[in-house]
């Protein structure tokens, strides 16, 4: 029983003595305390003395400010609430015993029954909380870090996608190619061949070059955005292609001949053929003559046109 030392009423326990004090004398916990529970010293640090956390009625103030006091404190006892460390046998038993399985197995079931869902993350209000807590958060992920993730999804068995899960990523592929952004924000830069910039045009090849230099007269853009964006489809999956260059009246193209049947081209130029009609231009080396290399090095050297290292060493390779 607790008895208010104010109006001399008891309570039960410490919580309804609180609700008393607060609500009948207009005090709280800790104004009661000092004024009738205190002891002598009790406040200070017995470290360093500086004043320390009230906790409550039932257990007054901490005796010490902080964990590194704490630490320092030779009147605290240490070890007595550690149990025995149980034997390496008896571990091994737990870990042979616990039908990890058929743990997950109920708590899916438990998950059904009241949420609904197997798992919590397929919970709207969960996934928020969880994507507004995260957002703007990146930690570095180091080869340690990656090297105990394979190491634990090896030993439960989920290192690969389960087909729920494969279905999940195709699914969200396509949506992404159909619903993709500008193009030109994510503009792919190859450093394997000869590409860079002439008149603020991105090019990937040195036929690409030479098109926009003999046509410099033509006010060209590029058609790296969602108004020029071609879909086409191969073995059931959706894929997004764009065009080279357009000068708001024809939509270019610009390959040799010998890539016009290249790996996935011919379904791409078809589509594009398709949605565009007559205003689809396909470039060869037959309509537009190369530049010749002194040229292009002389544009270089002029700052006319802006490449990259990789890119000069692999033009100075070509011949034509």
């Amino acid at each position: 029983m607790m008895t208010c030392k104010i109006c001399n009423i008891e309570f039960k326990n410490i919580h309804t003595l609180s609700i008393h004090l607060n609500f009948k004398h207009s005090i709280t916990s800790k104004e009661y305390y000092d004024s009738y529970l205190l002891k002598e010293n009790e406040g200070k640090c017995e470290v360093c003395n500086k004043d320390t956390t009230f906790r409550g009625l039932g257990v007054g103030y901490l005796k010490n400010c902080s964990m590194k006091c704490s630490s320092l404190n030779e009147n605290i006892k240490r070890g007595h609430s550690k149990g025995k460390k149980q034997s390496n046998e008896t571990i091994q038993k737990r870990i042979n015993n616990t039908n990890q399985k058929l743990k997950e197995s109920k708590r899916k079931n438990t998950m059904l029954k009241t949420y609904g869902v197997d798992n919590p993350m397929k919970l709207d209000d969960v996934k928020s909380k969880v994507s507004s807590k995260l957002k703007g958060v990146k930690l570095e992920r180091t080869s340690e870090w990656q090297e105990n993730i394979i190491k634990s999804k090896r030993e439960n068995g989920t290192l690969k996608h389960t087909d729920e899960a494969k279905q999940k990523i195709k699914d969200s592929l396509n949506k992404h190619y159909e619903n993709n952004l500008d193009r030109v924000k994510y503009l792919s830069k190859s450093n394997n061949h000869f590409c860079g910039w002439y008149n603020n045009l991105y090019f990937r090849s040195s036929l690409e070059l030479s098109f926009l230099i003999f046509n410099q007269e033509k006010n060209f853009i590029s058609c790296e955005n969602n108004q020029y964006k071609v879909i086409y489809e191969k073995n059931g999956k959706h894929k997004s292609y764009y065009p080279d260059f357009t000068d708001g009246e024809f939509i270019y193209e610009i390959k040799p001949s010998t890539l016009l049947t290249y790996n996935d081209n011919d379904l791409k130029i078809k589509r594009a053929i398709e949605i565009f009609g007559e205003n689809f231009k396909i470039i060869t080396e037959n309509e537009v003559s190369y530049l010749e290399k002194t040229k292009i090095l002389e544009l270089i050297d002029n700052g006319i046109i802006k490449v990259n290292e990789k890119s000069l060493k692999a033009l100075k390779k070509y011949k034509f």
